[in-house]
């Protein structure tokens, strides 16, 4: 069975920002803005099917081991083109469809160090809890009520 584009490949290509390596994303941050956008957390799975891919179609640039990822040119025309009247959550409709046009993915071996995914994904989740925690509101305790 031939490669098709994923919905995982557009959410991971959405995820991304930036133009080179000294401004591209972390990973922690591509997992933070992958959850802001789709409401849910990437898989490592995900995540290492679609750079590759990505890489290949000549839209993102990936460093794994400085921790950075980034849009090419040509992948920040795309985004800039198929989302500019749809806003950040437009991507669903939009990035998809673009991926689709370019023709078939092209699969290649990609994979992270063991436990980098992990790590980021819980450096993630602590922030997300600190965050949390610090604009919580508690409820008000019924004898404190008029």
């Amino acid at each position: 069975m031939a490669a098709t584009w994923t919905i995982a490949d557009a959410w991971v290509f959405s995820s991304i920002e930036g133009t080179g390596p000294d401004d591209g994303y972390t990973l922690t941050h591509v997992i933070a803005k992958a959850d802001a956008i789709n409401h849910a957390v990437l898989t490592e799975a995900e995540f290492t099917q679609a750079v590759p891919r990505l890489i290949a179609a000549g839209l993102i640039g990936a460093r794994a081991e400085a921790d950075r990822y980034w849009h090419t040119e040509t992948g920040q025309a795309l985004y800039r083109q198929r989302t500019k009247r749809r806003g950040a959550f437009g991507w669903t409709d939009a990035i998809p469809a673009a991926l689709r046009r370019l023709g078939k993915p092209q699969d290649t071996a990609w994979a992270l160090p063991t436990g980098v995914f992990d790590r980021a994904t819980r450096e993630y989740l602590q922030r997300a809890d600190a965050t949390l925690s610090q604009h919580s509101v508690r409820p008000q305790d019924p004898a404190d009520l008029p």
